[in-house]
């Protein structure tokens, strides 16, 4: 033991030194997390709002009820620009938080593609979808063509990749 108290003697300031080092480390490490988490539901709050948006817009204006019309004969009368707009906002919106989940966010793939399933299977928004595809990230182009080949049945999440 005698051994043990000449060599804290001697070496007493390292011993602090390290020991503030490392409680330095740990209360930066603390601080990153608590910033991460912070980042993660601000970024969340965003999309939502955005979402609350985009949503809002589609269900009061009476010239884009056909967006969300599971029977809109897209043939016989072709979507508006207007309704192309909107229906690519939420398509960018669909992106926005598919990339928010990819990077580990509070929202799941699993819910991601049941929505954009159901959204992207109207008839209005899949020809707005098979128009615009070509010009988004192929990896999101991918996600999005694997969730609408699944059936609502199905609960396996979709693959990211």
């Amino acid at each position: 033991m005698a051994g043990f108290d000449s060599w804290a003697e001697a070496n007493w300031f390292n011993i602090i030194q390290t020991v503030g080092i490392l409680g330095g480390i740990l209360l930066a490490a603390a601080a990153a997390n608590r910033e991460a988490k912070a980042r993660e539901i601000q970024n969340l709050l965003t999309i939502s709002e955005h979402h609350r948006e985009v949503w809002t817009e589609l269900l009061r204006a009476a010239e884009l009820q056909r967006v969300l019309q599971p029977d809109a004969d897209v043939v016989g009368k072709p979507p508006t620009t207007r309704e192309e707009e909107c229906a690519n906002l939420v398509i960018v919106q669909f992106l926005k938080s598919w990339r928010v989940a990819n990077a580990g966010g509070l929202l799941t793939l699993k819910e991601l593609g049941a929505d954009v399933r159901g959204f992207c299977s109207l008839p209005l928004p899949r020809v707005v979808w098979e128009k615009t595809k070509a010009f988004r990230n192929q990896r999101f182009v991918r996600f999005v063509e694997r969730a609408l080949r699944k059936t609502p049945d199905d609960h396996r999440s979709p693959r990211v990749g």
